[in-house]
């Protein structure tokens, strides 16, 4: 089985250093059967964060540090990943719950040969709260952080990229999320005009 966590739920995997963020908001536990929270304890978060960064970093070309996640930095994933879904669109987030503020670190650097970088900057889960921000922070200069969605089902609320041509997708999965919610929207129409 494959630590990442989006890949429990979808295959529908942005292709982009961007997976770094899908992976923070797909940690929740969701699916059918229910798939663990991988944000519930310091073990699992440092599994499944190993594994992300490993992608990241093939992604991105660039080096992610090993980072250990304690109890504190558990917390802070956590807030981040409440955060995320929040400005997503509020999928699976208390009602009463309100986002608190995220900040991250860039560092500018230049190497030998004149060429410039902005890298993540920060220890431990700062650094990662970085990296999420510079992803997001790309992909919205290129108009591609519209593309990562949350799914319609707000008992799912799996992220998924969408890269069909109009971006209109809002289902993770068509045959999971989709058929069912069409299915009961058909059949309350049915009973409307039979009323």
């Amino acid at each position: 089985m494959s630590l990442l966590a989006s890949q429990r739920y979808t295959d529908r995997v942005v292709a982009s250093p961007l997976v770094l963020v899908q992976e923070i908001l797909n940690t929740r536990s969701a699916g059918r059967p229910l798939q663990p929270d991988l944000l519930s304890s310091p073990s699992s978060a440092n599994a499944w964060l190993a594994a992300a960064l490993k992608e990241w970093a093939r992604l991105s070309g660039m080096n992610a540090p090993v980072i250990e996640v304690d109890t504190a930095g558990l917390v802070r994933l956590q807030q981040l990943r409440d955060n995320l879904q929040f400005h997503l669109n509020g999928a699976g987030v208390p009602p009463d719950w309100a986002p608190q503020d995220i900040r991250g670190s860039l560092a500018v650097t230049m190497d030998k040969s004149g060429a410039v970088k902005i890298v993540p900057k920060g220890k431990d889960v700062s650094w990662v709260i970085s990296a999420a921000l510079y992803e997001i922070s790309r992909e919205d200069q290129m108009d591609r952080w519209r593309r990562l969605k949350l799914c319609k089902n707000e008992k799912c609320s799996v992220a998924f990229y969408d890269n069909t041509n109009n971006n209109n997708s809002v289902w993770h999965d068509l045959q999971i999320c989709g058929n069912a919610a069409n299915l009961r929207a058909s059949r309350r129409r049915r009973a409307a005009m039979s009323a």
